[in-house]
């Protein structure tokens, strides 16, 4: 059996009664991947193997005519099943 949640058990809630934590300067440390990459262009930060690719227009094209293909033949199945 399942109970509802409580609000008040919530840590993240807001609490306009509990004195706010004051803020202090962002450790790097602490969140990696806020900070990684400082600096560094895109390609860098892909990493080996992560590259564009130059695009090919004949495999476009094959990709194109396979999903004409495709919707061609879900019309036609679903213009047979129509009454």
């Amino acid at each position: 059996m399942t109970v509802p949640l409580d609000p008040k058990d919530d840590p993240d809630r807001f609490d306009p009664t509990r004195d706010p934590v004051p803020a202090g300067p962002l450790d790097p440390l602490l969140d990696p991947d806020r900070y990684a990459g400082q600096g560094e262009t895109l390609p860098e930060l892909l990493g080996a193997g992560a590259y564009d690719d130059t695009t090919n227009p004949y495999m476009f094209l094959l990709g194109l005519v396979g999903v004409l293909v495709f919707l061609g033949l879900v019309a036609l199945l679903f213009s047979n099943l129509s009454p």
